[in-house]
């Protein structure tokens, strides 16, 4: 059987070992994770995210409406790479449309159909009194898929808004933006500004000095 000293120092030493696996276990955050990637693999990664996710919500309108969505404003056309947290980024994007408001629930129900076929689990919900203009029906998707938030807002008047903001992928904002934009100003016509539609072919990143989506200026009026 042995010498029951000798069984009892090695039972202190095995618990010993374990306790220093836990904690270093503990430390480490259980699995080494891999460094963000930098340079042409992050341009090359954020590329195929924001094309997947581009081309998801751009059939989500498809299903809606195939004519030109509003933007609003150029910080939320979906290619400026938004911080999350340390060392990660995100797209967000909002687009909306003035539809027809005796087809509200039908378009509701195309856009819950929509995200059930795509075995995501949307949540509907209606906000406002029935006799309020403001009244909305929103469908809401949470951290499912390449989002962490899907709304879709539709008013009584048929105003229809889209709203998505991608979940956090890793890499850093601030050197992913200038692999996309070198430092251009993107107002100047490097992303449309105004209207586009579901359909128009999808890009991602610019040329420097050649801006695609420049305004034509409104012709001066003859004296």
């Amino acid at each position: 059987m042995g010498d029951p000293s000798m069984r009892s120092t090695a039972i202190k030493r095995i618990a010993s070992l374990t306790l220093a696996v836990i904690g270093v276990i503990t430390m480490t955050g259980c699995t080494a994770t891999e460094p963000a990637p930098s340079g042409q693999p992050l341009f090359d990664e954020a590329e195929a995210n924001y094309l997947r996710y581009r081309g998801f919500v751009n059939d989500l309108q498809s299903t809606l409406s195939t004519d030109a969505w509003t933007i609003g404003q150029i910080g939320v056309y979906g290619m400026q790479p938004v911080e999350c947290d340390a060392n990660q980024y995100r797209f967000d994007l909002n687009r909306s449309i003035a539809l027809d408001g005796t087809q509200r629930e039908e378009y509701a129900d195309t856009v819950e159909t929509f995200f059930t076929g795509h075995d995501m689990s949307p949540r509907r919900s209606v906000l406002g009194r029935d006799d309020q203009e403001g009244q909305l029906i929103q469908i809401t998707v949470r951290d499912q898929g390449d989002f962490s938030l899907l709304l879709v807002e539709i008013r009584r008047d048929g105003q229809l808004r889209i709203a998505a903001e991608t979940t956090c992928w890793p890499g850093d904002r601030n050197e992913l933006s200038r692999l996309i934009f070198h430092g251009e100003r993107l107002g100047e016509g490097y992303l449309p500004i105004d209207t586009e539609s579901p359909t128009d072919p999808l890009f991602f990143g610019i040329t420097p000095g050649d801006p695609q989506f420049v305004r034509e200026s409104s012709p001066t009026p003859a004296p």
